[in-house]
């Protein structure tokens, strides 16, 4: 195997293929699954071989690019340094299910009602499995713009709220042009059978209530698994698929991960026909929808690493060729997934210009990430060089992890985990940290350190890593930003995990 290489080849198969070795292993379960279900092996077998090429890359650092347009501390609008209602959301307080880690909650997302930013939703996992997903997903809302909020797990989903499916992961959220609010899930068996769900909820009283989930695609072949969904609602007035919902995921379907879409006009009751992108092994895919309409999905191009690109403007229905963004160089703690190279973008829809960020260790020679940001003025067709987005840079023994965009209004929303590396060794301590653009996305500064320490002794664990989640989430309003973070802390008990969803208002 090439650690830092691309494609794995012979020694793909035999992670895939021989019981208890490699990230295979994770599949294993009582009833066999791991043997039956190479989808998920397979899927598996793709975040281990990301997670050992950040590593490689950390551990082998190259020199430093010169460094583009720098943040400088100090820099930026003083008057997004206003951290108000900052505070917990969410704790998991489900019944455990057999395996799982109780009193844990990772991987958030988090959307604002376009018509009334008073309404404000977050998604997250509750109840994590080592192996994949978690027992339920769960949801907060705020009515008061981020002051109060709400939470219950998301109902009808699971088995552990009385649903159908054993576990749920990567829960995503979006707001239609009506209010009506919309979280996208993947749904699992691997227990019982082996079929996987790309599924969709919807709230129509401003996500205090959600009803039974749709299903956009269910698979049971054993060779097949849906993953990392995103979703996306054309709420502009202008376009020609006003309130249009789109979905967008990778399919493993044996040695092939293509990433695929599909759309409803009617709230999710029904869903087109599957439209394939490319034949690109994909991950991360996004939807961006601009304000005439025009959809771009941004994602990982998993052989390569290359962040890419494909527009439509028809709706999806149809799409034109890849365009690469950029190639990713991130790297990784070797105790954590923190989502490496797997993108998270946004658009402004005020001025329709397109963000795309990342970490990456180019411009450093420690081995340790920057955050970086581009842009397209063009919907998708061109893109600019990375931003930086923090100030320090080599030397400062920071390890940036897991950026995420929201954009309104020309001011672009910047957060991120940070986390020390100390004479080599990467301490245990993680901060939730935000920056901000006031000039389109063209230079950041006025770094905050937004709420308390995260102490990873208590957090959760995916496949023997340190797990808060391979995204996290930040919302843009008018005048405001509401970024959503997960928190593992000392619990009040004897306990193995504690893991909770935070949140805060910064204006």
């Amino acid at each position: 195997m090439r650690r830092a290489g691309v494609l794995v080849g012979a020694a793909l198969v035999t992670l895939l293929l021989i019981p208890g070795t490699g990230a295979a292993a994770g599949a294993s379960s009582s009833h066999g699954a791991q043997t039956r279900f190479l989808g998920l092996a397979r899927m598996q077998a793709t975040y281990q071989r990301l997670h050992e090429r950040a590593v490689w890359l950390g551990e082998h650092p190259a020199a430093a690019l010169p460094r583009p347009r720098a943040a400088s501390a100090g820099s930026g609008p003083a008057t997004w340094s206003t951290v108000r209602h900052l505070q917990q959301i969410s704790q998991d307080l489900l019944p455990p299910p057999a395996g799982s880690e109780g009193d844990t909650e990772q991987e958030p997302d988090i959307a604002v009602d376009p018509n009334n930013p008073k309404i404000v939703v977050a998604a997250f996992q509750e109840g994590r499995f080592p192996d994949i997903a978690a027992a339920d997903d769960g949801y907060a809302t705020s009515h008061d713009g981020g002051k109060t909020w709400t939470t219950k797990p998301l109902p009808y989903l699971t088995q552990s709220v009385g649903g159908p499916y054993e576990r749920a992961s990567d829960p995503v959220v979006a707001f239609g042009p009506d209010g009506s609010v919309y979280i996208s899930t993947i749904s699992l068996d691997q227990e019982q059978d082996v079929r996987t769900a790309v599924t969709v909820q919807r709230s129509d009283d401003g996500g205090l209530t959600f009803k039974k989930p749709f299903i956009v695609k269910l698979d049971t072949d054993p060779a097949v698994f849906n993953d990392k969904e995103w979703i996306g609602v054309d709420t502009s007035p202008t376009s020609p698929h006003f309130g249009r919902i789109y979905v967008v995921w990778d399919r493993i379907n044996g040695a092939v991960q293509p990433p695929e879409l599909k759309y409803s006009d009617d709230r999710g009751k029904t869903w087109s026909r599957m439209v394939t992108l490319s034949d690109v092994n994909a991950l991360g895919t996004i939807p961006l929808i601009e304000p005439d309409g025009t959809l771009a999905v941004e994602y990982l191009n998993v052989n390569n690493f290359d962040i890419v690109v494909q527009t439509s403007t028809d709706g999806g229905k149809t799409f034109g060729p890849v365009v690469t963004i950029d190639h990713c160089g991130a790297t990784d703690p070797p105790d954590q997934r923190d989502g490496g190279c797997i993108p998270n973008a946004t658009v402004d829809p005020t001025t329709g210009l397109m963000y795309v960020t990342w970490t990456d260790a180019r411009f450093r020679s420690d081995g340790l990430d920057d955050v970086v940001v581009s842009r397209s003025e063009d919907a998708g067709a061109t893109w600019s060089s990375p931003v930086v987005v923090n100030a320090d840079g080599s030397g400062s023994g920071i390890e940036h992890m897991t950026a995420a965009i929201g954009a309104l209004d020309h001011v672009v929303h910047v957060t991120y985990y940070t986390r020390n590396k100390v004479n080599g060794q990467f301490g245990r301590i993680v901060r939730e940290r935000y920056s901000v653009s006031a000039d389109d996305g063209f230079d950041f500064g006025g770094e905050l350190v937004v709420g308390p320490k995260i102490d990873l002794k208590w957090a959760a664990q995916a496949s023997g890593f340190y797990f808060l989640g391979d995204y996290a989430g930040v919302a843009a309003a008018p005048g405001a930003a509401h970024p959503v973070w997960c928190r593992s802390s000392r619990p009040d008990q004897k306990e193995t995990y504690h893991q909770t969803t935070w949140s805060a208002v910064i204006s």
